[in-house]
């Protein structure tokens, strides 16, 4: 009988055990947990951090490489403008036997009532005819017909020349031979180096014979 009891006895206390081994071991699996998800938030805090920054500093690399690409483009753009305007009156002399009474560069029409802006690279004018340069440091095909368009709202603006022979050209540092063919079957003159010596009329008899 008494050592039933003892087993008995045992028992109940190896089951106590049992119970508080499992209490601590609960509480041991709570804490762990708990500190697992309090590193897991760390992390993701931190994450996040390192990605926002290198957000910020992307954006801002992003901001200065357009704004250095401007300037170049900026640049490089009045570079095109400084060298064909100084070769617009010797070229027109040249080829179209006139003398240029008047040289405008970056002639600005605007008409703030109707919100019209607009600006035209050079205008040259002679006795009996009037030059329309637009000058272009990537020439597009597209370009051709926006320039035509434009042509148009020049005399439109500025209708003292509808008196006058309306002459289009473009100028750039170079055209290749492709894009010289469109621009003289649209009827425009292509101005650019020649075998880069000197700004000159690619297609002067093109144009003339069209």
């Amino acid at each position: 009988m008494e050592r039933i009891e003892e087993r008995v006895d045992r028992l109940e206390r190896l089951t106590e055990y049992l119970i508080e081994e499992m209490a601590d071991f609960k509480k041991w699996v709570m804490r762990y947990m708990a500190q697992t998800d309090r590193r897991i938030e760390e992390y993701r805090a931190e994450t996040n951090r390192k990605i926002e920054e290198y957000r910020q500093e992307h954006k801002q690399e992003l901001r200065e490489s357009n704004k250095r690409w401007g300037e170049i483009a900026n640049k490089l753009g009045t570079i095109v403008e400084d060298i064909i305007f100084p070769a617009l009156r010797p070229v027109i002399e040249k080829y179209f036997g006139c003398e240029v009474q008047r040289l405008a560069t970056r002639l600005i029409y605007r008409k703030k009532s109707e919100g019209i802006y607009e600006e035209f690279d050079a205008v040259a004018e002679c006795e009996n005819m009037v030059f329309l340069v637009e000058v272009k440091s990537t020439p597009r095909e597209k370009h051709i017909e926006e320039f035509k368009e434009k042509a148009k709202r020049f005399l439109e603006y500025f209708p003292e020349y509808t008196n006058k022979k309306l002459i289009l050209i473009m100028g750039s540092l170079a055209f290749d031979d492709g894009f010289v063919k469109l621009l003289s079957q649209a009827g425009i003159y292509a101005m650019a180096y020649r075998e880069w010596e000197y700004m000159d009329i690619l297609n002067f008899e093109e144009v003339q014979n069209a």
